[in-house]
């Protein structure tokens, strides 16, 4: 069954009221890509860029890394309403 797991930038520091204020670079998300595949028994089927939404069901920011200094791109929506974007590494495999 080919599968999918995604890595985006851990927040590295916390701002006054906890928000984030610092993150992983993009470098070091794709270094900790790097050591989960040689942790794991996959075979990689492929690698691949995405930009992703800073708001991501099911998750949280010890988990999943919600944001990157390098990687950050706020995208209008509608007018005056802005999400924020960041750039992930997907990785598609199979156990």
């Amino acid at each position: 069954m080919i599968q999918c797991k995604d890595f985006a930038p851990r927040i590295t520091e916390r701002g006054p009221f906890g928000g984030a204020s610092e993150y992983e670079s993009f470098s070091e998300v794709v270094s900790a890509v790097n050591q989960w595949i040689e942790n794991t028994t996959i075979q990689v089927i492929n690698v691949e860029t995405v930009v992703l939404p800073d708001r991501i069901e099911g998750t949280s920011d010890d988990v999943y890394g919600l944001t990157s200094s390098n990687g950050f791109y706020p995208v209008m929506i509608s007018q005056g309403v802005t999400i924020n974007c960041f750039q992930c590494v997907r990785v598609w495999y199979r156990e």
